[in-house]
């Protein structure tokens, strides 16, 4: 876990790195949301999520009429193991579909809201325990305010459209360019 507002909060790997940022007052915004879009890509791109999609896929490239497609999609994600964004997609693709729009249509807008909604999820996560670091007392007023501008705006900063890009390409770095970090303590230094 981290020091400060976010030490109670379960974290993964990859959301701990912005959990730090949103506290340092060196952290530029910019640099805020490039670790918001990496955590967000590195949390999605799973073997789980990566199976679903690869039957979605596999069931749109079949040449099968499909009469019940809202029958199919709950099939696919029936043998998909559990997780909340493969709910918030399954619950996404059903509402698209039940209007006969084609699968192949719906797919793309109900990945931008599923992916939206882990946004907000993840938002809200950072955002409520700040607000109980500060009625807890482990944190000022206005170090809450800040953390909470800089968790607003790195996650304003997500384009959910390069998230889906990274989920539907497998691409748990795809964000990692965007981070500026250095890969070596020689980076910088003239080889001789």
């Amino acid at each position: 876990m981290t020091d400060g507002p976010f030490r109670n909060l379960r974290l993964g790997s990859c959301w701990k790195r912005l959990a730090e940022a949103v506290q340092n007052d060196a952290a530029s915004s910019a640099e805020c949301g490039a670790l918001a879009s990496a955590s967000l890509a590195r949390h999605l791109v799973t073997k789980e999520h990566a199976k679903a999609l690869q039957e979605l896929d596999a069931h749109l490239d079949s040449d099968q009429l499909d009469l019940d497609p809202l029958g199919s999609v709950e099939a696919i994600f029936v043998r998909c193991e559990k997780t909340p964004f493969l709910d918030a997609l399954q619950k996404e693709l059903l509402y698209r579909t039940a209007n006969d729009p084609p699968l192949g249509n719906a797919i793309a807008p109900a990945l931008d809201a599923a992916i939206d909604t882990q946004i907000g999820e993840a938002r809200n996560r950072f955002q409520e325990e700040c607000i109980r670091a500060q009625e807890a007392g482990e944190i000022t007023r206005s170090a809450a305010d800040r953390a909470r501008e800089k968790i607003d705006s790195a996650f304003d900063a997500v384009e959910s459209a390069k998230v889906r890009d990274a989920l539907l390409a497998g691409k748990k770095d795809a964000f990692e360019k965007d981070l500026g970090r250095s890969d070596g303590v020689d980076e910088g230094m003239v080889r001789l």
